[in-house]
């Protein structure tokens, strides 16, 4: 890898952009500094030139990114667990990742193949690792290689046959991954993590980046928590309405 490939830049210039998000908004700061506990590190992606987006796409990859990612030393790049599924018409964040890095799938025709193998274009993810955004894990292929991967490292090395290979054993969900995460505190951690992304611009973005953001979020839902409970205190409670015998009799008759 070059110094061209995979460029780390300065974050002295970055400023923090606020997006729409299926998450609520006010409970980003906690999920931030939850996922900084976790060792979480913050990047800022640069859109790759050559790729269509949509605007959805970008805005729920910015979404998913200004959350943190933790970095394995493996190379995977796990996003808020929230994005392990689809929510609200948002796609799992590995598709969101892929359209972010890669467009939309290649178009190919159902049963094109000539022994009738699915050729449906999927996500699949070369580490076998459902939850992994990191763009140099994923590829578009046809469903049939996607499930030729998972019979795949026997003897600890890709030998399924599909390219690119492989980079790790299969493993199904239940597995328990032991990972060393790359941290703020990690030495080098930057030059890691650009080797971890070849060919992908970023940014690694100080711990503190959005504290000031996240200062003023927080202070503005306490005051709109207090608003309510005062609203609420301040609400008589209803009274249950009471209805005559002779009203009863009258409806009783009808």
């Amino acid at each position: 890898m070059t110094s061209t490939e995979s460029r780390v830049d300065s974050p002295s210039t970055s400023t923090a952009v606020v997006v729409r998000s299926k998450v609520k908004r006010n409970a980003v700061p906690d999920i931030r500094q939850m996922m900084l506990d976790r060792g979480a590190l913050l990047f800022r992606f640069e859109k790759p030139h050559d790729v269509v987006h949509k605007s959805e796409h970008v805005t729920w990859f910015q979404q998913m990114e200004q959350m943190g990612f933790v970095v394995t030393r493996s190379g995977c790049i796990l996003p808020y667990d929230n994005f392990t599924d689809s929510s609200k018409g948002r796609p799992k964040g590995h598709k969101i990742s892929a359209y972010f890095f890669l467009g939309e799938p290649p178009c190919c025709q159902s049963g094109s193949h000539p022994h009738g193998w699915p050729t449906q274009m999927q996500v699949s993810h070369r580490c076998h690792r459902k939850d992994c955004i990191n763009p140099a894990h994923l590829v578009y292929e046809p469903q049939w290689k996607n499930l030729k991967r998972n019979y795949c490292g026997e003897r600890g090395s890709c030998d399924c046959g599909v390219q690119p290979p492989c980079l790790a054993t299969y493993h199904n969900d239940k597995w328990q991954f032991d990972d060393e995460v790359v941290t703020y505190s990690t030495d080098g951690y930057r030059r890691i993590v650009a080797d971890l992304v070849p060919g992908y611009r970023f940014v690694i973005l100080p711990a503190d980046h959005y504290e000031s953001v996240d200062i003023k979020k927080r202070k503005r839902n306490e005051r709109l928590r207090s608003k309510r409970k005062k609203s609420k205190a301040a609400t008589p409670p209803l009274v249950p309405k009471v209805v005559s015998e002779k009203k009863k009799k009258k409806k009783k008759n009808k």
